[in-house]
């Protein structure tokens, strides 16, 4: 009895030694109270909790697994999963995650965490998934997750990691799917020890180098993206051997050689092919027929030449079909069969992109047997010649029609009035004509219409008011007559109209101020007559305003202040009359102010944007009074004199003084005359000299403004002299262009540009302030331009140019160059553009200097000859051989001043030798691959690169038309404005739609 009960003392001793250890045991090993510890920390580092998740329900309180986010695991009951996706949290990562020891997914997909992630989190050996997509964290990607051996799914995408990818991901053999999308990654790439990888995407980053042939050995690879950055070299041929490859998206690189013949023989799973913005060439392979399931093939904006594949008909699957940009060509076709027969069988075909390839083909009527399915087709600028057939109604389902800058003559088909699902119609710069088909108005969801430059006729259709989905309404730059239909002005929610450059007729209405929500509104080169109705001080959102050259008349309406966004307002070459409302002051917007050529009168105001606005503004309006910089008159203050007085008042002192000065002036002729037969005519040049600029200044004045012509003022030297920066005595600062008359022709010179200078006036043209003349001395004073020219800014180190400051300036200069062959009664040759004859102000505005060698072309005239003294690299070719001068001459070098602006390389660079020179060189390579010609520095510098590259593959064509070897196929300087206009407002569109 004893032994047993002593038995029994040992027994229950040992079974609390043994629960006392257990106890100790069970304290140091980590439990749910271990995971609510981790978890709170998460709670505090998080700063902003919009929806306050975890504030109403992260409590100790509710079991930790009954926390939104949290699941815990059936058996352990401890954290496996923690998803705090979609929740706007802005907070950090605390190191207590990495207690979280049987964590397997980790998601906080779409917040706003930021900072590093913490190196604690290589404890969580467990983990299999891994998301940190969307978020704010930096750093470079820790090399510590090369340890999370179980790792299968990883994404950074969408954050702002740095640097290269670690080598030590190599090592995670289980990896399945990588996303770091969207980072700041660079460096070169190695992950092709992963080989059980099926999801690889490293788009948006800056990698660089060559794409390793490894990764054809990613056997089990479904999808590749390695879009947007800048890989180089050729693209492994092993790449196309991956059967289970599904997807490659390697678009937006510097790819160069040419795609395999094979390509397509071994991806029976390829559906998705992505190579758009690189520079492959060669031939598009026939082969590429074989990938059967092939649903989207995006080629475009390459160097691929050849035939375009009629093989491609027979990828049944087809939705998308982009080959632009290329140097494609077709078969020679007939109107029953072409290319587009080739591709009738793809029903599926949603969208086909042929444009700015020379496929120089007819637009057959099968066209018209395309897939049903299609909603947009893009045929411009790619030689398509021919009539629209009437076919094309029976694309039932297309959306987007761009038909653009090619060579379609003829009617509109009444039929594309069929096409009720058109959102964009895409007709201009063809030779379209015959009036606008009112069945155009049954497209009641048409929402852009641009059928500007053609050739179209008679009356915008009444119905208009139908396409109440209508925005953008382009019809610039036809024949169109008539008054304005009053059903224009019902389209309440238009945002742009255009209808410049025709001849429309009639007052504006009333009914104009119901377009509230308007942008642009451009009336200019018509035949607009009347008052400027007040009502148009409604259009609150109107930035673009011209009424340029038209014949309307009366006051500038007072409500013209209420247009606060206006930034941009034209009125000049009308017939208004009164004061300049006071009420502009107001609008802060604005940069750009025209009301030239009218017969306005008063003061000009001083306030608001009115102190940017420069003489150019204002120039030949007689009645206008103000601050001299604007080179009018000054005003008269005090009290006006009864109107018999004041005409008694002149007559009594100013008929003598007529008089007087009279005889003066005969005696200072006759005198001249015996002294200096060859300086009569710049007498009388000088003393015709407007007004509101003329002042006279002496040579001993100039001498003083420059410090006696010090070279520390000179400002640059030319053929016939040099030009001085100097400060007149008034502290108005000036350049002095002082004429060297020991060199032959320089007399000659300066009576040239004293013709020109006297009598043109332009915002874009350098303005003479007076002259200086004598035996021995001649000299001119001109508005200082303090950014100099533009050689400065395209081959200085310190000065740099965007797309933008250079399409701007090649606006002005365009538009100095229409005035001057259209605008003014004599047509005006320059003979000598040039970059350092393109002079910009302080708002970097151009304008274009030095007519010493101009042309005046008399009446009837359209050419004339002369000895050659143009600038080498510049000239035409019938102005070098023959001597003959003419407007087409200007626009030939305008073409080449295109080139070099865009491409920074000057017509005489040592790299152009040969039958090699700038236009060759940039023929040969645009639209091929326009990256080739550009200047590097925009392709280093654009955030946008496909509409920067867009926007130059339009500018070199531009440029290539304006350089045509024979004179009477160049376009004209009208057209090279609108033009460009056209480029400049599709690039800022393109921009500002992708930013």
């Amino acid at each position: 009895m004893e032994r047993t009960c002593f038995l029994s003392s040992i027994c229950v001793a040992l079974l609390m030694v043994q629960s006392y250890i257990a106890s100790l045991a069970f304290a140091t090993i980590p439990n749910i109270t271990t995971d609510q510890s981790a978890l709170l920390a998460l709670k505090a580092s998080i700063s902003h909790d919009p929806h306050n998740v975890l504030t109403n329900n992260w409590s100790t309180s509710i079991s930790v697994c009954n926390w939104i986010g949290i699941t815990c695991g059936f058996r352990h009951h401890r954290v496996t999963a923690l998803d705090l996706s979609y929740m706007g949290l802005v907070g950090t990562i605390p190191p207590h995650m990495g207690n979280l020891s049987f964590l397997v997914s980790l998601s906080v997909i779409n917040n706003s965490f930021y900072g590093s992630v913490p190196n604690e989190l290589a404890r969580l050996y467990r983990l299999h998934h891994l998301s940190l997509k969307h978020n704010d964290f930096n750093g470079e990607i820790p090399p510590w997750m090369g340890q999370l051996s179980k790792l299968q799914f990883l994404s950074l995408a969408i954050n702002n990691f740095t640097g290269g990818i670690p080598p030590s991901l190599c090592n995670i053999s289980s990896l399945e799917i990588i996303g770091f999308r969207n980072n700041k990654l660079s460096g070169s790439i190695s992950l092709f020890k992963c080989k059980r990888l099926q999801h690889l995407d490293l788009g948006y980053n800056y990698f660089t180098g060559s794409i390793p042939s490894e990764i054809g050995n990613l056997t089990m690879l479904t999808e590749l993206f390695l879009h947007n950055n800048n890989f180089t070299g050729t693209i492994p041929p092993h790449i196309f051997n991956i059967s289970t490859i599904q997807v490659i998206d390697m678009s937006f690189n510097i790819l160069s050689g040419h795609l395999p013949t094979n390509l397509g023989l071994f991806l029976p799973n390829f559906q998705i092919f992505h190579l758009w913005g690189n520079q492959l060439s060669g031939t598009i392979p026939s082969s590429i027929s074989n990938a059967s399931q092939l649903t989207i093939l995006n080629l475009g904006n390459n160097s691929f030449s050849g035939l375009i594949p009629k093989s491609l008909g027979n990828l049944r699957l087809l939705q998308w079909l982009d080959l632009e940009i290329n140097n494609l060509t077709t078969e020679y076709s007939t109107l029953d069969f072409n290319f587009f027969s080739s591709l009738s069988n793809l029903a599926y075909l949603r969208l086909l992109i042929l444009s700015n390839n020379p496929l120089n083909d007819i637009l057959p009527s099968s066209i018209g047997n395309l897939s049903t399915s299609l909603q947009q087709l893009y045929i411009a600028n790619c030689g398509i010649k021919g009539n629209i057939p009437r076919h094309i109604g029976n694309l039932s389902n297309l959306m987007t029609l761009n038909l653009q800058i090619i060579e379609l003559v003829g009617l509109i088909p009444s039929a594309v009035g069929r096409l009720d699902k058109l959102q964009a119609l895409f007709l201009d710069y063809n030779r379209l004509e015959g009036p606008i088909p009112s069945n155009l108005c049954h497209l009641e969801s048409l929402f852009e219409l641009y059928l500007d430059s053609n050739e179209l006729s008679g009356s915008i259709p009444v119905c208009i008011s139908n396409m109440t989905s209508l925005r953008v309404l382009y019809l610039d730059s036809n024949q169109l007559t008539s008054m304005i239909p009053l059903s224009l002005w019902r389209l309440t929610f238009i945002l742009e109209v255009n209808l410049s450059s025709n001849s429309l007729s009639g007052p504006l209405p009333f009914e104009i101020g119901n377009l509230k929500v308007l942008r642009v509104l451009a009336l200019s080169r018509n035949q607009l007559s009347g008052n400027i109705p007040t009502t148009i001080g409604g259009l609150k959102d109107l930035a673009n305003l011209s009424l340029a050259h038209n014949q309307l008349e009366g006051s500038i309406p007072e409500s013209f202040g209420e247009l606060l966004s206006l930034e941009f307002l034209d009125l000049s070459n009308n017939n208004l009359s009164g004061e300049i409302p006071k009420s502009l002051e107001s609008l802060s917007y604005l940069k750009y102010l025209n009301i030239s050529f009218n017969r306005l009168q008063g003061k000009i105001p001083l306030g608001g944007p009115f102190v940017n606005f420069s003489a150019a503004s204002f120039m030949s309006n007689d009645g206008l009074c103000g601050a001299p910089r604007l080179q009018v008159a000054p005003c008269k203050e005090g009290v006006s004199r009864p109107k018999k007085t004041t005409i008694a008042h002149i007559l009594k002192y100013a008929l003598p003084t007529i008089g007087l000065t009279i005889l003066v002036v005969v005696a200072l002729v006759l005198v001249w005359m015996r002294r200096q037969k060859r300086n009569k005519q710049i007498l009388v040049e000088a003393n015709s000299l407007p007004l509101a600029t003329w002042r006279r200044i002496s040579q001993q004045e100039l001498l003083q403004a420059t410090d006696g012509f010090n070279a520390g003022n000179l400002l640059g030297k030319g053929s016939f002299g040099s030009v001085y920066q100097g400060k007149l005595s008034d502290g108005t600062i000036v350049a002095i262009k002082v004429f060297n008359l020991a060199v032959e022709g320089a007399f000659k010179s300066f009576d040239t540009e004293c013709e020109v200078l006297r009598n043109i006036r332009h915002r874009n043209l350098v303005k003479i302030i007076s002259m200086c003349s004598n035996m021995d001395f001649k000299s001119f004073v001109l508005e200082y331009m303090p950014n100099g020219n533009l050689e400065k800014w395209l081959y200085s180190q310190d000065h740099y140019l965007s797309v933008l400051q250079r399409l701007n300036i090649m606006i002005d200069v365009a538009s100095a160059l229409e005035y001057l062959h259209h605008g003014y009664s004599t047509p005006i040759v320059h003979c000598d553009l040039k970059p350092s004859n393109v002079l910009l102000d302080e708002d970097m505005v151009a304008h274009v200097a030095d007519f010493g060698i101009a042309k005046m072309l008399g009446d009837g005239e359209s050419m004339m000859q002369t000895i050659t003294l143009a600038t080498i690299g510049y000239m035409a070719p019938e102005y070098g051989l023959e001597g003959i001068v003419s407007t087409r001459g200007d626009v030939y070098s305008y073409g080449i001043l295109l080139m070099e602006t865009f491409t920074r390389k000057k017509p005489t660079d040592d790299m152009f030798v040969g039958e090699m020179s700038l236009k060759h060189w940039v023929e040969e390579s645009s639209p091929l691959s326009v990256t080739k010609v550009v200047d590097a520095y925009l392709l280093r510098t654009e955030r946008d690169y496909a509409a920067m590259e867009n926007c130059m593959s339009s500018i070199m064509g531009l440029a290539l038309q304006c350089c045509a070897e024979l004179h009477e196929k160049r376009i004209n300087a009208k057209s090279i404005l609108i033009t460009l206009n056209k480029i400049k407002l599709k690039f800022l569109r393109d921009t500002q739609g992708r930013s």
